[in-house]
């Protein structure tokens, strides 16, 4: 199991310990609802640990990113100059067209991307909703699945909305760990909350449901009350 343990808070253990090697998973969800700072907070307990990963971001530059995860409390830099962390930036070619149809083959054909143990790609349906056909989508999935058979862990975010529902119901069916992050309303405050609904490798006890905010320089704080 891939460990996402840090000293300051007890994330690892809402989700059951850490990744399973093997785990494909999809975190969906609404605008806003914290699926990129879940994956933040989950990356900087993989390079905490020693666990090589590589990010694949269709939101950041480079620069951008470092900003995003050093204004979380979770620096970054001598990990990316060590290359225990590759960050692979995607935003400067999908903000620079209107349309392209190859998205998924690049991604595909990336072989440095998956030398890491764990991958994240943050956003799935940002990199493919131009070429969301059936066959580059099942393609696409077959190719995840043969790279977690090694061992590895991929992990993908996704937007609803940006793919049709078809297209997301395939990504969840192939997905060994799904979870849905949401805005709910709880009396005058608003939190986000991470909705683990598949969890296949568990390795240990989860919690269903995990209540979370973010704070400038901390980063993500699990909330102690669970959430019914």
């Amino acid at each position: 199991m891939y460990s996402v343990k840090i000293e300051k808070d007890e994330f690892h253990k809402r989700i059951g310990g850490g990744i399973p090697a093997g785990t494909l998973g999809l975190i969906r969800g609404e605008s806003g609802g914290g699926k990129s700072v879940f994956c933040q907070r989950i990356l900087y307990g993989l390079f905490r640990n020693d666990i090589e990963v590589s990010y694949v971001s269709t939101q950041y530059s480079t620069i951008d990113f470092v900003h995003q995860m050093a204004s979380l409390g979770y620096k970054v830099n001598s990990y990316m100059i060590a290359d225990k962390v590759r960050f692979f930036p995607i935003y400067p070619l999908i903000g620079g067209t209107k349309q392209r149809l190859d998205y998924t083959k690049r991604l595909m054909s990336g072989l440095s991307i998956f030398e890491k143990d764990v991958i994240i790609i943050d956003s799935i349906s940002s990199l493919i909703k131009f070429d969301a056909e059936p066959t580059p989508v099942t393609d696409l999935i077959g190719f995840l699945k043969r790279i977690t058979a090694t061992g590895k862990a991929v992990l993908m975010t996704a937007l609803d909305g940006e793919l049709s529902e078809d297209v997301m119901m395939e990504l969840e069916s192939a997905s060994t760990l799904v979870v849905e992050c949401r805005i709910r309303k709880f009396g005058t405050d608003l939190k986000n909350v991470a909705t683990i609904k598949k969890f296949n490798l568990a390795a240990g006890q989860y919690q269903k449901s995990v209540a979370f905010r973010v704070e400038p320089g901390i980063g993500l704080i699990d909330e102690i009350a669970s959430v019914a």
